[in-house]
């Protein structure tokens, strides 16, 4: 594995990272709203990484998972959380259907707030590991000049 492999993989890292902690926002920026019945409702979202070859897509892994040294992370796609929705007694609200419920997204704020923290951090550690690389192939240089 050379430099630009290593940077590749890094920065594949970053970007994966980059894009879930959006969609972490989003569904945190989501959380309280609420709407009469389920279909309106926000659900929650999480991505979908995987490790792939480079020129390769997710789904040429799956049909030949063979071995390379070398892989790099990718998002794949966005599911919605299979997890039901929660239904709240709550007459007051203009939103209320005839039984006085309203439907709120199946969103944990903690939950979200836990797994933006290991985003964030697993960004860093992909930002870190990239300067390293560079660092290593400015003193690669200097020795061999």
């Amino acid at each position: 594995m050379g430099f630009s492999d290593a940077m590749r993989i890094a920065a594949g890292g970053m970007e994966a990272e980059r894009v879930r902690m959006n969609v972490l926002a989003g569904n945190l920026a989501n959380s309280q709203s609420v709407h009469g019945n389920p279909r309106g409702v926000f659900e929650r979202r999480d991505v979908i990484f995987a490790a792939v070859r480079p020129g390769e897509s997710f789904f040429d892994v799956l049909r030949s998972p063979k071995e390379s040294p070398v892989k790099e992370v990718r998002v794949m796609g966005m599911i919605r959380d299979p997890r039901p929705l929660n239904k709240v007694y709550d007459p007051g609200s203009p939103d209320a259907d005839k039984s006085g419920y309203v439907w709120r997204p199946n969103v944990s704020k903690l939950e979200e707030m836990v797994n933006l923290l290991d985003a964030s951090r697993a960004y860093e550690s992909n930002l870190t590991a990239l300067d390293n690389t560079k660092q290593m192939a400015r003193k690669d240089l200097t020795i061999h000049a």
